[in-house]
């Protein structure tokens, strides 16, 4: 198939086009050509920036599409622009949305989320704002604009969770990485006992091939999450198992109460720490009409640990182990 996708140098965009190749595809790249320009040289580019007036005489996206794959729209005008564009121009438009769309999971509640659940309403003055409290706001009115756009072009929503993998440059997971692995203490909120079922990229990418021509997806939103989720404490035991560590004798259980009084600030601080929160997905859907299948956990997570690993060094996000260990020595 020929195949245009949209942002495909960053994370996410690394697995998906490297998925498509594997599966024989055509692939085209459209980006701005800042972010790692040379990193499928063999591949036509479209360099053009999504964002700017100008894309509607980007003379490369004068042509037809079997599919489209928009790994990068973030406003709503962006998504409205493109479809203007590609009105008569492709079979298929697979967005990448997010999770972080459901009503139930930004109210701080315990839910099973499935495709179904209530999605976030978006004002426009939020449609416009760049802050990442409105990003699923956002998200959410992509959705909505591409379902009514009047091209009707054939749609895919792609629903992933946290995503984690080789060249994550978030490093929310790297960070829980490199506690289980340094041999240092660190703080363990509520003794690790909450879940966040979290999605594999290479599994990501190949739920994204298979929307492309799954007879059933079209019209339709898909969570895309690992199927064999772990709470920290067992997440950090299977990261310690492949290094030979044991982190859980490290571990300093702090009630989240007491994190809060600090002001340590749930995923900012401690990425992927939602207080008192678990995180579930329903992904029956994804199973059923796209044949999602989940890397076993074990060789996921082994995976993830020898790729950041192997890039020699400390995670750019969440608190310094020496903020950590001023926090427990104060407990």
């Amino acid at each position: 198939m020929k195949v245009l996708v949209i942002g495909g140098t960053q994370f996410i965009g690394r697995h998906v086009v490297a998925a498509l190749l594997k599966h024989g595809h055509n692939v085209t790249l459209l980006n701005r050509g800042k972010t790692a320009p040379g990193l499928f040289p063999e591949l036509p580019v479209i360099k053009a920036d999504r964002q700017s007036p100008e894309l509607k005489n980007t003379e490369g996206l004068k042509q037809n599409w079997d599919a489209v794959i928009d790994l990068s729209a973030y406003y709503p005008k962006d998504v409205t622009a493109l479809l203007d564009l590609l009105k008569g121009r492709t079979n298929r438009y697979i967005f990448c949305s997010t999770i972080s769309v459901y009503e139930a999971l930004m109210a701080g509640t315990t839910p099973l989320l499935s495709e179904d659940s209530p999605v976030l309403t978006c004002t426009a003055e939020e449609a416009v704002d760049t802050s990442m409290m409105t990003y699923g706001k956002r998200k959410a009115e992509c959705e909505r604009i591409i379902a009514a756009h009047p091209a009707k072009i054939p749609f895919v929503f792609i629903r992933p969770s946290v995503v984690f993998g080789a060249h994550d440059h978030t490093d929310r997971f790297a960070y829980w990485i490199s506690r289980a692995t340094s041999g240092k203490k660190f703080i363990l909120p509520d003794d690790g006992l909450t879940i966040v079922q979290k999605t594999y990229a290479p599994d990501l990418a190949e739920a994204f091939v298979a929307s492309l021509t799954a007879d059933a997806s079209t019209g339709n939103a898909y969570n895309i999450a690992e199927t064999e989720p772990l709470n920290f404490r067992d997440t950090l035991s299977t990261i310690g198992a492949h290094v030979n560590l044991k982190p859980l004798d490290f571990s300093v259980s702090v009630p989240t109460d007491w994190l809060l009084q600090q002001n340590v600030k749930p995923w900012a601080d401690i990425p992927l720490w939602l207080p008192r929160t678990n995180m579930f997905l329903d992904t029956f859907k994804s199973r059923r009409d796209l044949g999602f299948k989940s890397t076993p956990t074990a060789k996921a997570l082994a995976d993830a640990t020898d790729a950041f690993k192997k890039e020699g060094r400390l995670p750019k996000t969440g608190i310094t182990f020496e903020t950590e260990e001023k926090i427990i020595n104060s407990l």
